[in-house]
Protein backbone atom coordinates (compact mmCIF):
# COMPACT_ATOMS: atom_id res chain seq x y z
CA UNK A 1 0.00 0.00 0.00
CA UNK A 2 1.23 3.62 -0.78
CA UNK A 3 2.04 6.19 2.15
CA UNK A 4 1.27 9.56 1.81
CA UNK A 5 4.55 11.31 1.80
CA UNK A 6 5.71 15.15 1.81
CA UNK A 7 8.35 15.93 -0.65
CA UNK A 8 10.86 18.59 -0.09
CA UNK A 9 8.91 21.14 -2.49
CA UNK A 10 6.07 20.77 0.06
CA UNK A 11 3.47 18.81 -2.09
CA UNK A 12 2.10 15.54 -1.49
CA UNK A 13 2.89 12.46 -3.96
CA UNK A 14 0.18 9.92 -3.40
CA UNK A 15 2.11 7.44 -5.76
CA UNK A 16 5.67 7.02 -3.81
CA UNK A 17 6.15 3.38 -2.56
CA UNK A 18 7.89 2.71 0.94
CA UNK A 19 7.59 -0.92 0.87
CA UNK A 20 11.51 -0.90 0.43
CA UNK A 21 13.77 0.00 3.51
CA UNK A 22 14.87 3.27 3.36
CA UNK A 23 17.75 5.80 4.39
CA UNK A 24 17.35 9.32 5.86
CA UNK A 25 17.94 11.95 8.37
CA UNK A 26 15.15 12.41 11.46
CA UNK A 27 15.14 16.21 11.22
CA UNK A 28 12.46 17.00 14.02
CA UNK A 29 10.01 14.71 15.95
CA UNK A 30 6.93 15.84 18.56
CA UNK A 31 5.75 13.32 21.54
CA UNK A 32 2.02 12.12 20.26
CA UNK A 33 -0.11 9.39 22.43
CA UNK A 34 2.12 6.81 22.11
CA UNK A 35 4.18 7.40 19.25
CA UNK A 36 7.34 10.19 18.01
CA UNK A 37 5.70 12.04 15.39
CA UNK A 38 8.66 12.27 12.56
CA UNK A 39 9.77 14.03 9.98
CA UNK A 40 12.15 12.32 8.40
CA UNK A 41 13.39 13.47 5.11
CA UNK A 42 14.99 10.66 2.63
CA UNK A 43 16.29 11.36 -0.98
CA UNK A 44 14.69 15.24 -1.41
CA UNK A 45 11.46 14.18 0.48
CA UNK A 46 9.98 14.91 3.82
CA UNK A 47 8.33 12.05 4.99
CA UNK A 48 5.77 12.30 7.92
CA UNK A 49 6.22 9.01 9.69
CA UNK A 50 4.73 7.46 13.59
CA UNK A 51 7.99 5.97 15.38
CA UNK A 52 6.27 3.65 18.50
CA UNK A 53 7.45 5.08 21.54
CA UNK A 54 9.23 2.00 22.90
CA UNK A 55 11.15 1.98 19.80
CA UNK A 56 11.66 5.58 19.49
CA UNK A 57 13.52 5.77 23.52
CA UNK A 58 15.16 2.22 23.32
CA UNK A 59 17.32 3.44 20.04
CA UNK A 60 18.15 7.36 22.20
CA UNK A 61 17.23 8.74 19.02
CA UNK A 62 17.90 12.27 18.48
CA UNK A 63 17.13 14.85 15.83
CA UNK A 64 20.04 14.97 12.65
CA UNK A 65 20.14 11.81 13.57
CA UNK A 66 20.90 8.84 10.63
CA UNK A 67 18.99 5.89 10.43
CA UNK A 68 17.83 3.27 8.27
CA UNK A 69 14.12 2.52 8.26
CA UNK A 70 13.77 -1.56 7.66
CA UNK A 71 10.27 -2.08 7.92
CA UNK A 72 7.44 0.16 7.58
CA UNK A 73 3.37 -0.42 8.23
CA UNK A 74 2.22 1.57 5.14
CA UNK A 75 -1.39 0.85 6.35
CA UNK A 76 -2.16 3.61 7.62
CA UNK A 77 -2.38 7.60 6.76
CA UNK A 78 0.65 8.19 8.33
CA UNK A 79 3.36 4.91 8.25
CA UNK A 80 4.41 3.42 11.34
CA UNK A 81 7.66 2.12 11.62
CA UNK A 82 7.89 -1.31 12.80
CA UNK A 83 11.86 -1.34 12.85
CA UNK A 84 14.51 0.57 12.27
CA UNK A 85 18.33 0.37 13.09
CA UNK A 86 20.71 4.25 13.82
CA UNK A 87 23.54 5.35 11.56
CA UNK A 88 24.75 7.74 13.53
CA UNK A 89 23.15 8.91 16.63
CA UNK A 90 23.86 12.33 16.36
CA UNK A 91 24.56 14.51 19.84
CA UNK A 92 22.74 16.97 21.22
CA UNK A 93 22.73 20.33 18.73
CA UNK A 94 23.94 23.70 21.15
CA UNK A 95 21.13 25.24 19.45
CA UNK A 96 18.41 23.57 17.18
CA UNK A 97 18.74 24.12 13.68
CA UNK A 98 15.27 26.30 13.61
CA UNK A 99 17.05 28.85 16.09
CA UNK A 100 19.97 29.30 13.70
CA UNK A 101 19.45 32.53 11.62
CA UNK A 102 19.83 33.25 8.28
CA UNK A 103 22.67 35.65 8.85
CA UNK A 104 24.52 33.37 11.02
CA UNK A 105 26.86 32.86 8.62
CA UNK A 106 29.73 30.59 11.17
CA UNK A 107 27.23 28.30 11.74
CA UNK A 108 25.90 28.32 7.89
CA UNK A 109 27.22 24.59 7.52
CA UNK A 110 24.62 23.38 9.90
CA UNK A 111 21.64 25.97 9.04
CA UNK A 112 22.06 24.76 5.36
CA UNK A 113 19.58 22.02 6.34
CA UNK A 114 16.42 24.23 7.46
CA UNK A 115 13.88 23.90 4.93
CA UNK A 116 14.63 27.68 4.40
CA UNK A 117 17.64 26.62 2.83
CA UNK A 118 16.14 23.39 0.79
CA UNK A 119 13.99 26.17 -0.59
CA UNK A 120 17.14 28.36 -1.70
CA UNK A 121 19.11 25.27 -3.16
CA UNK A 122 15.79 24.41 -4.80
CA UNK A 123 15.13 27.65 -5.84
CA UNK A 124 18.80 28.14 -7.58
CA UNK A 125 18.65 25.22 -9.00
CA UNK A 126 15.18 25.72 -11.04
CA UNK A 127 16.42 29.37 -11.99
CA UNK A 128 19.24 28.36 -13.36
CA UNK A 129 17.62 24.99 -14.76
CA UNK A 130 15.00 27.68 -16.62
CA UNK A 131 17.39 30.12 -17.74
CA UNK A 132 19.79 27.38 -19.53
CA UNK A 133 16.15 26.27 -20.91
CA UNK A 134 15.19 29.31 -22.40
CA UNK A 135 18.83 30.71 -23.40
CA UNK A 136 19.48 27.02 -25.46
CA UNK A 137 16.04 27.26 -26.83
CA UNK A 138 16.98 30.57 -28.69
CA UNK A 139 20.08 28.91 -30.00
CA UNK A 140 22.88 29.61 -27.34
CA UNK A 141 25.46 27.17 -26.04
CA UNK A 142 26.94 26.88 -22.90
CA UNK A 143 30.80 27.74 -22.24
CA UNK A 144 33.44 28.10 -19.54
CA UNK A 145 35.25 30.90 -19.28
CA UNK A 146 38.94 31.50 -17.26
CA UNK A 147 38.91 32.73 -13.25
CA UNK A 148 42.27 33.93 -13.20
CA UNK A 149 42.89 36.54 -15.53
CA UNK A 150 45.52 39.52 -16.32
CA UNK A 151 43.19 41.96 -17.57
CA UNK A 152 40.77 44.03 -15.35
CA UNK A 153 37.02 43.68 -16.63
CA UNK A 154 36.61 47.05 -15.41
CA UNK A 155 33.72 46.52 -13.48
CA UNK A 156 32.24 47.85 -10.04
CA UNK A 157 34.22 46.63 -7.03
CA UNK A 158 38.33 46.44 -6.56
CA UNK A 159 40.26 43.47 -7.73
CA UNK A 160 41.93 40.55 -5.74
CA UNK A 161 45.42 40.67 -7.30
CA UNK A 162 47.78 37.91 -5.99
CA UNK A 163 51.09 37.09 -7.98
CA UNK A 164 51.07 34.55 -10.48
CA UNK A 165 53.89 32.26 -10.37
CA UNK A 166 56.36 35.41 -9.64
CA UNK A 167 56.47 36.74 -13.06
CA UNK A 168 53.22 38.54 -13.11
CA UNK A 169 50.27 39.68 -11.00
CA UNK A 170 46.72 37.59 -11.67
CA UNK A 171 43.50 38.80 -11.00
CA UNK A 172 40.34 36.62 -9.77
CA UNK A 173 37.82 37.68 -12.32
CA UNK A 174 35.28 40.48 -11.86
CA UNK A 175 32.80 39.09 -14.58
CA UNK A 176 33.00 36.86 -17.52
CA UNK A 177 32.06 38.96 -20.12
CA UNK A 178 35.21 39.46 -22.14
CA UNK A 179 35.55 36.12 -22.57
CA UNK A 180 32.22 35.61 -23.95
CA UNK A 181 32.23 38.27 -25.75
CA UNK A 182 35.95 36.70 -27.43
CA UNK A 183 33.61 33.30 -27.89
CA UNK A 184 30.70 35.37 -29.73
CA UNK A 185 33.25 35.74 -32.80
CA UNK A 186 33.74 32.18 -32.61
CA UNK A 187 30.41 30.49 -31.77
CA UNK A 188 27.74 33.65 -32.51
CA UNK A 189 25.58 32.82 -29.35
CA UNK A 190 27.17 32.11 -26.13
CA UNK A 191 25.88 31.89 -22.10
CA UNK A 192 28.15 31.41 -19.06
CA UNK A 193 27.20 30.89 -15.75
CA UNK A 194 30.67 31.64 -13.72
CA UNK A 195 31.95 32.22 -10.43
CA UNK A 196 33.17 35.83 -10.65
CA UNK A 197 35.32 38.08 -7.52
CA UNK A 198 34.48 41.55 -6.86
CA UNK A 199 36.00 43.55 -3.93
CA UNK A 200 33.19 44.82 -2.54
CA UNK A 201 34.08 48.16 0.54
CA UNK A 202 30.89 47.53 2.38
CA UNK A 203 28.65 45.08 3.03
CA UNK A 204 24.45 45.51 1.91
CA UNK A 205 21.78 43.60 1.15
CA UNK A 206 22.49 43.01 -2.21
CA UNK A 207 26.16 42.52 -2.86
CA UNK A 208 28.34 39.99 -2.17
CA UNK A 209 31.83 39.22 -3.03
CA UNK A 210 31.91 35.64 -4.46
CA UNK A 211 29.02 36.01 -7.08
CA UNK A 212 27.89 33.35 -10.20
CA UNK A 213 27.49 35.42 -12.67
CA UNK A 214 25.70 34.80 -15.89
CA UNK A 215 26.56 36.02 -19.19
CA UNK A 216 25.15 35.64 -22.47
CA UNK A 217 26.37 37.29 -25.85
CA UNK A 218 24.72 37.53 -29.39
CA UNK A 219 26.35 38.09 -32.49
CA UNK A 220 24.28 40.51 -35.14
CA UNK A 221 22.22 41.73 -32.47
CA UNK A 222 21.28 45.38 -30.88
CA UNK A 223 20.79 46.91 -27.94
CA UNK A 224 16.73 46.30 -28.52
CA UNK A 225 17.17 42.78 -29.24
CA UNK A 226 19.04 41.79 -25.90
CA UNK A 227 16.32 44.15 -24.20
CA UNK A 228 13.79 41.96 -25.04
CA UNK A 229 16.10 38.89 -24.88
CA UNK A 230 16.34 40.29 -21.22
CA UNK A 231 12.29 40.52 -20.38
CA UNK A 232 11.53 37.13 -22.16
CA UNK A 233 13.98 35.49 -19.81
CA UNK A 234 12.76 36.71 -16.67
CA UNK A 235 9.17 35.86 -17.97
CA UNK A 236 9.83 32.31 -18.64
CA UNK A 237 11.44 32.50 -15.17
CA UNK A 238 8.83 33.46 -13.21
CA UNK A 239 6.07 31.78 -15.48
CA UNK A 240 7.87 28.59 -14.66
CA UNK A 241 8.30 29.54 -11.05
CA UNK A 242 4.33 30.14 -10.92
CA UNK A 243 3.30 27.05 -12.56
CA UNK A 244 5.21 24.61 -10.72
CA UNK A 245 7.18 25.56 -7.47
CA UNK A 246 4.46 27.73 -5.34
CA UNK A 247 5.45 25.00 -2.98
CA UNK A 248 8.61 26.37 -2.60
CA UNK A 249 7.87 29.93 -1.37
CA UNK A 250 5.23 27.76 1.13
CA UNK A 251 8.59 26.10 2.08
CA UNK A 252 10.73 28.56 2.55
CA UNK A 253 7.49 31.14 4.01
CA UNK A 254 7.56 32.87 1.19
CA UNK A 255 5.20 35.74 -0.71
CA UNK A 256 4.99 35.26 -4.38
CA UNK A 257 2.92 38.01 -5.73
CA UNK A 258 5.67 39.60 -7.10
CA UNK A 259 5.91 37.03 -10.21
CA UNK A 260 2.66 38.40 -11.31
CA UNK A 261 4.58 42.22 -12.00
CA UNK A 262 7.20 40.19 -13.90
CA UNK A 263 4.62 38.98 -16.14
CA UNK A 264 3.56 42.20 -16.95
CA UNK A 265 5.32 44.57 -20.13
CA UNK A 266 8.23 45.76 -18.48
CA UNK A 267 8.73 50.19 -18.59
CA UNK A 268 11.53 51.63 -20.39
CA UNK A 269 13.20 54.74 -19.17
CA UNK A 270 15.94 57.05 -20.36
CA UNK A 271 18.99 57.70 -18.15
CA UNK A 272 17.84 61.30 -18.74
CA UNK A 273 14.33 60.81 -17.63
CA UNK A 274 15.29 59.40 -14.29
CA UNK A 275 17.72 62.27 -13.59
CA UNK A 276 14.15 64.16 -14.12
CA UNK A 277 12.56 62.14 -11.81
CA UNK A 278 14.94 62.11 -8.99
CA UNK A 279 15.34 65.86 -8.94
CA UNK A 280 11.50 66.31 -9.29
CA UNK A 281 11.12 64.10 -5.81
CA UNK A 282 12.87 65.86 -3.47
CA UNK A 283 16.41 63.67 -4.00
CA UNK A 284 19.11 65.81 -6.20
CA UNK A 285 20.85 64.16 -8.87
CA UNK A 286 23.46 65.78 -11.21
CA UNK A 287 23.69 64.25 -14.70
CA UNK A 288 26.56 62.07 -15.51
CA UNK A 289 26.46 60.73 -12.19
CA UNK A 290 25.66 57.25 -11.27
CA UNK A 291 22.78 55.93 -8.94
CA UNK A 292 23.59 56.34 -5.15
CA UNK A 293 21.03 53.53 -3.13
CA UNK A 294 19.05 56.09 -1.96
CA UNK A 295 18.40 57.04 -5.60
CA UNK A 296 17.83 53.62 -7.12
CA UNK A 297 15.01 53.11 -3.76
CA UNK A 298 13.35 56.56 -5.17
CA UNK A 299 13.14 55.23 -8.97
CA UNK A 300 12.06 51.44 -7.45
CA UNK A 301 9.03 52.97 -5.90
CA UNK A 302 8.12 54.58 -9.27
CA UNK A 303 7.20 51.32 -10.98
CA UNK A 304 4.95 48.46 -10.47
CA UNK A 305 7.22 46.57 -12.63
CA UNK A 306 10.54 45.54 -13.34
CA UNK A 307 11.84 48.64 -15.96
CA UNK A 308 14.79 49.51 -18.28
CA UNK A 309 16.93 52.52 -18.05
CA UNK A 310 18.65 52.91 -21.00
CA UNK A 311 20.91 55.75 -23.19
CA UNK A 312 23.66 55.73 -20.21
CA UNK A 313 25.95 58.84 -20.76
CA UNK A 314 29.56 57.11 -22.11
CA UNK A 315 31.44 57.81 -18.79
CA UNK A 316 29.47 56.22 -16.43
CA UNK A 317 29.43 53.38 -18.61
CA UNK A 318 32.77 50.96 -19.57
CA UNK A 319 34.95 51.13 -22.45
CA UNK A 320 32.96 48.41 -24.07
CA UNK A 321 29.98 50.33 -25.08
CA UNK A 322 29.91 52.16 -28.54
CA UNK A 323 28.39 55.41 -28.74
CA UNK A 324 25.22 56.78 -30.78
CA UNK A 325 26.71 58.49 -34.31
CA UNK A 326 24.30 61.48 -34.13
CA UNK A 327 24.95 61.69 -30.19
CA UNK A 328 28.25 60.75 -29.35
CA UNK A 329 27.76 61.48 -25.33
CA UNK A 330 24.85 58.19 -25.02
CA UNK A 331 26.11 54.26 -25.37
CA UNK A 332 23.24 52.29 -26.78
CA UNK A 333 22.86 50.32 -23.47
CA UNK A 334 20.02 49.74 -20.69
CA UNK A 335 19.73 48.21 -17.12
CA UNK A 336 16.98 46.46 -15.83
CA UNK A 337 16.15 47.29 -12.32
CA UNK A 338 13.96 45.55 -10.06
CA UNK A 339 10.79 47.39 -8.72
CA UNK A 340 11.02 45.72 -5.70
CA UNK A 341 14.11 47.53 -3.94
CA UNK A 342 16.78 44.52 -5.50
CA UNK A 343 18.51 46.76 -7.66
CA UNK A 344 20.14 46.28 -11.10
CA UNK A 345 19.22 42.67 -11.98
CA UNK A 346 20.58 42.93 -15.67
CA UNK A 347 23.29 45.56 -17.40
CA UNK A 348 23.39 44.87 -20.85
CA UNK A 349 23.68 46.66 -24.61
CA UNK A 350 25.69 46.62 -27.66
CA UNK A 351 29.43 46.09 -27.65
CA UNK A 352 32.33 47.94 -29.95
CA UNK A 353 32.85 45.53 -32.66
CA UNK A 354 35.02 48.19 -34.62
CA UNK A 355 38.86 48.54 -33.74
CA UNK A 356 39.55 52.77 -33.83
CA UNK A 357 36.57 52.90 -32.06
CA UNK A 358 37.75 50.68 -28.77
CA UNK A 359 41.11 51.95 -29.33
CA UNK A 360 39.24 55.58 -28.66
CA UNK A 361 37.23 54.01 -25.81
CA UNK A 362 40.32 52.67 -23.88
CA UNK A 363 42.03 56.38 -24.07
CA UNK A 364 38.58 57.93 -22.93
CA UNK A 365 38.58 56.16 -19.68
CA UNK A 366 42.58 55.85 -19.16
CA UNK A 367 43.19 52.50 -19.68
CA UNK A 368 46.44 51.01 -21.06
CA UNK A 369 45.87 49.35 -24.53
CA UNK A 370 48.33 47.33 -24.21
CA UNK A 371 47.11 45.34 -21.21
CA UNK A 372 44.03 45.09 -23.58
CA UNK A 373 46.10 43.96 -26.52
CA UNK A 374 44.42 40.71 -27.43
CA UNK A 375 40.74 42.30 -26.79
CA UNK A 376 41.80 44.80 -29.51
CA UNK A 377 42.57 41.72 -31.72
CA UNK A 378 39.83 40.79 -32.02
CA UNK A 379 37.65 43.68 -33.22
CA UNK A 380 41.03 44.03 -36.03
CA UNK A 381 40.75 40.29 -37.49
CA UNK A 382 36.73 40.43 -38.47
CA UNK A 383 34.96 41.17 -35.31
CA UNK A 384 30.57 40.51 -36.05
CA UNK A 385 28.52 43.40 -34.62
CA UNK A 386 27.07 41.92 -31.09
CA UNK A 387 25.18 42.63 -27.91
CA UNK A 388 24.99 40.88 -24.79
CA UNK A 389 23.63 41.62 -21.20
CA UNK A 390 25.01 40.15 -17.74
CA UNK A 391 23.37 39.00 -14.61
CA UNK A 392 23.83 38.86 -11.11
CA UNK A 393 22.86 35.26 -10.62
CA UNK A 394 22.60 35.56 -6.89
CA UNK A 395 20.84 38.61 -6.92
CA UNK A 396 17.98 37.36 -9.49
CA UNK A 397 17.55 34.04 -7.46
CA UNK A 398 16.93 36.77 -4.21
CA UNK A 399 14.68 38.74 -6.72
CA UNK A 400 12.85 35.71 -7.44
CA UNK A 401 12.34 34.37 -4.21
CA UNK A 402 11.57 37.97 -2.62
CA UNK A 403 13.93 37.86 0.29
CA UNK A 404 15.23 40.89 1.42
CA UNK A 405 19.04 40.08 1.80
CA UNK A 406 21.41 38.34 -0.42
CA UNK A 407 22.68 36.37 2.00
CA UNK A 408 19.42 34.01 2.27
CA UNK A 409 19.66 33.56 -1.63
CA UNK A 410 23.13 31.94 -1.40
CA UNK A 411 24.14 28.33 0.28
CA UNK A 412 27.59 29.71 1.37
CA UNK A 413 27.73 33.45 1.20
CA UNK A 414 30.83 35.19 0.89
CA UNK A 415 30.32 39.17 2.30
CA UNK A 416 32.69 41.58 2.63
CA UNK A 417 34.53 41.78 5.77
CA UNK A 418 32.34 38.64 6.69
CA UNK A 419 34.60 35.10 7.60
CA UNK A 420 35.21 32.94 4.93
CA UNK A 421 34.53 29.37 6.70
CA UNK A 422 33.07 27.04 6.63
Amino acid sequence: MNAEVLNIDGEYDQSLDLTNSMNGRIMKFEKESDVYRTLFRSKNKNIIIDIPEELFESKKLTPQSIVTINSLDNRKVIPVVKELSVVHLAEPMLKPIEAISYDDLLNRHLYIRSEKMLATAKFRHYINKYAREFLEKDGCINVQTPILTEASCVCSGDLFAFQYYGKTIANLIQSPWMYADAMSSAFDRVYTLNPSFRREKEASSTHLVEIWQMQVDITWATNSDVMLMEEGLLKYIAKKLKENHLDLYELGDLSYSHLDDVLKTFKKVTYQETVDIINSNGLSMEYGSDYTHKQQDLLAKQFDRPFFITNFPQKIKNFWFPVYKDNPDLTPSNDLFAHTGHGELIGGGERVSDAEQLEKNLKFFNHDEDEFKWFLEIRKYGCTPHAGFSIGFDRLVSFMMGVDNIIEASIFPRIPHGPIKP
